[in-house]
């Protein structure tokens, strides 16, 4: 009963600072002439305790924000579990995509090495880094 309380209390403090920083994006968004789409804008929860991740839909004054698992962010994956593992993956299978659109090119005799090198580093190799930067790697993470 204690923890249920705990949890309602810390949802509650964080839905009134969401909407806090809503209404502070809204006001200089509107200076620009500029507004928030309701119906583009969604929100996840990340936390490694799942109780924590299970919100529902936000309401701020008359716009409701869904609620999601997983949303795609400037090409990276960016879901409630706080794991890359699917960006990482998708950006491998991208890369794989590259390499096979440039297999003639790799696979030809014709090529020299170096030029299949420098298509290696020019095409394959930034389809998969791109990102790369920010992800937090687990030992799961490293070894696939």
């Amino acid at each position: 009963m204690r923890n249920t309380r705990l949890i309602g209390k810390r949802v509650a403090r964080t839905q009134k600072k969401l909407t806090e920083v809503y209404l502070d994006l809204e006001e200089e968004t509107s200076k620009l002439g500029m507004e928030i789409n309701e119906n583009e804008t969604k929100y996840t929860v990340t936390s490694t305790y799942e109780h924590r991740r299970n919100i529902g839909d936000l309401r701020i004054g008359n716009k409701t924000f869904e609620a999601v698992q997983s949303f795609q962010y400037l090409g990276n994956v960016i879901g409630n579990t706080n794991s890359n593992n699917k960006c990482i993956k998708e950006r491998i299978m991208m890369g794989n995509k590259a390499y096979y659109a440039n297999r003639q090119l790799v696979n030809s005799s014709l090529v020299s090495r170096s030029s299949k090198l420098q298509i290696y580093r020019t095409l394959v190799r930034p389809v998969v880094i791109c990102g790369s930067e920010s992800w937090t790697l687990t030992m799961e993470d490293e070894e696939h």
